[in-house]
């Protein structure tokens, strides 16, 4: 039996997610000072619903890169880089998407597509991206163990997962410093530091986008409770993408990936945390040195790959 496996159920079981009432709206439009989203491209769109769609066929990821130019030159160029590179050079949208491969081009876009949409100039934007980003992978090696979670899929949601961070600190990077210097002087976590610089926290931002952007329905489960408590009995829940996050999120954190050297006690809590999950998991130390080492080839490998282009 596979890690999780005796557990799991399916990848959108769990509470239910209600819209976001006008009041919550109301309150992070006018601290945020943010009018209206700016609409989705067409492009983006489709990217993330081919993102979590297993069944998605090559043709249909071609259509969507060769609608955009600066997406088609990205994606040739990392299918001839080394890491992709098949011994014959693409010079086509066809033939990058076939030596790139299915699944890990479903990363790579949906990336693309989000680092687009979210453009901003300030350290804490690296930060959470970075974090982002290697919580999606670690979600790829757990879903990959668990026969029952797609690992495009569950990528999408551990990079999705903090949507709302990303939001606000790019209409207020200074004050989400003023979060940062909570998390790591005050021994807070995200939430509570959020909630007394901003008023209101990155579930809320990040659900808000999810519904305005149409996101999938597993990444937008995610955004709203991968912050919800533990179960108090792991052998009667049903792993879903959200609590998957949750663990990946852990790992990373107590990883320090992204962090400032001012944020080692916040990756002590972190490591301190996962030590205590995981055995309940069925996670023993053998298995979590594995799966960490496994996930730091990863991230050594394909980490330049998703890094933010400064706008």
């Amino acid at each position: 039996m596979g890690f999780f496996g005796g557990f799991l159920g399916g990848g959108n079981s769990g509470p239910s997610v209600t819209k976001t009432n006008r009041a919550t709206v109301a309150r992070i439009v006018n601290i945020l000072g943010v009018r209206q989203l700016d609409t989705m491209p067409a492009q983006a769109a489709k990217a993330f619903q081919l993102a979590s769609d297993s069944n998605a066929k090559a043709g249909e990821f071609v259509e969507v890169i060769e609608s955009d130019e600066v997406l088609s030159a990205r994606v040739i160029r990392i299918a001839n880089s080394v890491y992709f590179f098949r011994g014959t050079p693409a010079h086509d949208i066809e033939k990058a998407v076939a030596n790139i491969g299915l699944d890990e081009l479903r990363c790579l876009l949906s990336a693309s597509m989000l680092r687009s949409l979210l453009s901003a100039r300030h350290p804490a934007r690296d930060t959470v991206w970075a974090n982002a980003v290697a919580t999606g992978m670690l979600c790829r090696i757990l879903a990959r163990t668990t026969k029952h979670l797609g690992s495009g899929e569950a990528f999408l949601c551990g990079l999705l997962h903090d949507v709302g961070k990303l939001i606000m600190i790019r209409k207020n990077g200074a004050l989400y410093d003023k979060v940062f210097s909570l998390v790591s002087t005050e021994e807070k976590n995200f939430m509570q530091a959020e909630e007394q610089v901003f008023e209101l926290n990155h579930v809320e931002v990040g659900k808000w986008v999810a519904e305005e952007w149409n996101f999938p329905e597993s990444a937008l489960r995610t955004i709203a409770l991968h912050h919800e408590p533990w179960p108090a009995s792991f052998d009667k829940f049903t792993f879903d993408y959200p609590t998957l996050v949750k663990a990946a999120d852990i790992i990373a954190h107590s990883l320090g990936i992204g962090h400032s050297a001012s944020m080692r006690s916040f990756a002590k809590r972190a490591t301190d945390e996962r030590n205590a999950l995981l055995p309940k998991l069925g996670i023993g130390p053998d298995l979590l040195e594995g799966i960490i080492r496994q996930f730091e080839q990863l991230y050594e490998k394909e980490s330049a790959l998703y890094q933010p282009e400064h706008s």
